[in-house]
């Protein structure tokens, strides 16, 4: 058993310096295993970084066995030596068919060792830098990082398990004005970026890469250009044909996906609704579009072209707001997006207000849903070219917002110091009364788009969106603002733990409200018995003199369940509000929490009664 691969001019090893574990390990594709290596001539000399794909001689397919080496020199190797002169398309130095001797185990496969019985090899150039998913997530908002443990190694933290201190840092950053424009503006220039690309590889070579996603398109470390990978899907198309057929045997939408049987071609929660798989008897297919399921176009990868960039838009609320995005983000798309309403037309109403319309606008187009017409060139619903799509990206980058420049010096000091300041006094309230109009305008706007379509889903974009309504608002709005959401919130009855976790924070940001005892008292009405526990503790952090009916119930129980005392207070507000219809659900939440021996001991030697008293009064309340 050996170590080293040998290639034709070349010998290949894996670099054991690289990784969090220090073994080398990149990734899982769809169909390979990634290693960062090192490439040295025959005769020794130099080490240069190189990438080792291993794929597997052998995959089923629909249930058929296929020889992928076969196919990966009959397809894909063609495709990429088309591409070679266009400097943005990773290069491929060597396909090593037999990998000989060399034995490497693996925990990331099944067969736990990679050897020449499975395995070929592509030797790929080695891109420093990051994938766009890792730009955005790590390196623009610090969502993720790598933390050093004693043995050398090393292991990734996830936002959710930062500190809180660390938590509120992250989140101050994205509330600053210059840091959401500043990574605005990469964002629109790496969409113009890559247009460019897949102008080249689609409207020039008639290349379809079909697999685009953020971990498919590198960015360097210098220069932060971008580099596109992964063309294990593509497929040729022609001018007079602009179509690719694939063939997937119907699947099991309610069953989990596996490499053997995936639902689409493609990459879930980036794959165009014609990527799917027709549902096996029994199960529903996903979205309800009038598409021909395996014909594949243009428009199917401008489809991932506009998920990509949804996501980019969107990553510090997806990993912020939902752990299991943060984890598992392939999981989180099949959970929370496999219908029509989420997973196309995707919108940008739960980032922050200052990204500029016209890229929701761009996105919308790229992952509308599909209609009979979607494939027609004169169809402007939709996008047919790369060419078109730049232009309109360009439009938004013209038009969008940028960073304040530093004044000129010279100019700055013919001022005087009063007038500089005056000016910028006056700058800023004009701008802080712009904002507010123009941003609660946009907010208000998505407000009615997000409840025409609502569904449980979306709730961590009603969070989102419900703050942004509130922080825009002007203090003669917050109020009627607060209502209009809190009539959404109460409108399908009793409400859970989250939901009134989101309106005591829209009412702590509410700092004049003349109505928070009335707002208090409704969240204390609506809330669902089976969560006062953790309703009661989000009141309790509102600084307030209330002595409101539903803030008394509310400190009653939080006082008697979370903080065991406060007893004797809890069964006198038990008393005055039993028969309130109102507080219904509160006053059997509190009975509960009462109704235990050793709470009734103390209550009944504090009356100086029996415990068969309290006994019976706990039980005739809820009856």
């Amino acid at each position: 058993m050996s170590r080293e691969i040998r290639g034709t001019d070349f010998k290949f090893t894996v670099d054991t310096s690289y990784g969090l574990n220090k073994d080398g390990f990149i990734a899982i594709g769809t169909e390979s295993i990634v290693y960062k290596g090192l490439k040295t001539a025959n005769e020794g000399g130099l080490q240069f970084s190189c990438v080792l794909k291993f794929k597997p001689k052998y995959v089923k397919e629909n249930g058929v066995t296929v020889d992928r080496l076969k196919k990966f020199r009959d397809e894909e190797l063609s495709i990429f030596d088309e591409l070679q002169e266009c400097r943005s398309i990773v290069r491929i130095f060597d396909v090593i068919e037999d990998i000989g001797d060399f034995s490497m185990p693996c925990d990331k496969i099944a067969s736990k060792v990679i050897n020449s019985d499975g395995y070929f090899c592509v030797v790929e150039e080695y891109i420093d830098g990051w994938s766009l998913e890792e730009y955005c997530r790590e390196v623009s908002w610090k969502l993720r990082r790598a933390e050093q443990l004693e043995n050398g190694l090393s292991k990734v933290v996830n936002y959710h398990d930062y500190s809180e201190a660390e938590r509120r840092s992250i989140d101050l950053s994205y509330k600053n004005y210059e840091n959401v424009i500043k990574y605005q503006g990469e964002i629109i220039q790496f969409m113009i970026n890559l247009c460019e690309i897949l102008e080249f590889v689609t409207e020039k070579k008639n290349i379809l890469h079909l697999d685009l996603k953020p971990e498919n398109i590198m960015v360097t470390k210098y220069g932060k250009e971008l580099v596109l990978i992964d063309f294990g899907r593509a497929k040729r198309i022609t001018k007079a044909d602009r179509f690719a057929k694939v063939k997937l045997m119907p699947v099991d939408y309610s069953s989990n996906e596996t490499v053997e049987r995936m639902f689409q071609y493609g990459t879930l929660g980036y794959a165009a609704p014609e990527c799917y798989a027709e549902a096996v008897e029994g199960t529903r297919f996903p979205f309800d579009q009038p598409v021909e399921k395996g014909r594949l176009s243009i428009e199917s990868d401008i489809f991932s072209f506009g998920a990509t960039f949804w996501e980019c838009l969107n990553i510090f609320e997806l990993v912020t707001g939902n752990k299991r995005f943060s984890t598992d983000s392939h999981d989180f798309y099949k959970e929370n997006f496999l219908t029509d309403d989420a997973y196309c037309t995707r919108d940008l109403s739960f980032t922050s207000l200052r990204y500029h319309k016209k890229l929701e606008k761009i996105i919308r187009n790229c992952t509308r849903a599909r209609n009979g017409n979607y494939l027609y060139i004169d169809d402007h619903d939709y996008y047919h070219s790369y060419a078109v799509l730049k232009k309109d990206i360009e439009e938004a980058r013209n038009s969008a917002p940028t960073l304040v420049r530093a004044e000129n010096l010279k100019v700055r000091n013919a001022f005087g110091m009063f007038g500089v300041t005056l000016a910028v006094a006056f700058s800023f309230l004009l701008m802080v009364v712009l904002y507010r109009l123009v941003g609660y305008g946009v907010a208000t706007d998505k407000w009615n788009v997000l409840i025409s379509d609502y569904n449980v889903t979306k709730f961590y974009k009603l969070d989102t969106l419900s703050n942004d309504l509130i922080k825009t608002a002007s203090s003669s709005k917050q109020d009627s603002t607060y209502r209009m959401i809190s009539a959404f919130t109460y409108q399908d009855g009793d409400i859970d733990d989250k939901e009134a976790e989101l309106l005591v924070k829209l009412l702590k940001r509410m700092k004049n409200s003349t109505q928070l005892d009335e707002h208090i008292d409704e969240i204390m009405q609506h809330g669902n018995s089976k969560n006062f526990k953790e309703i009661t503790s989000a009141i309790m952090t509102i600084e307030t003199e209330s002595q409101s009916e539903g803030y008394l119930i509310a400190r009653s129980i939080y006082n008697a369940e979370v903080g065991k005392t406060g007893f004797i207070e809890a069964f006198n507000v038990l008393e005055k509000y039993k028969d309130d219809r109102r507080y219904k659900n509160a006053i059997i939440k509190l009975k509960n929490v009462l109704d235990n021996d050793d709470t009734i001991r103390l209550l009944a030697d504090n009356r100086g009664v029996e415990r068969s008293e309290i006994q019976e009064f706990l039980g005739g309340i809820g009856g």
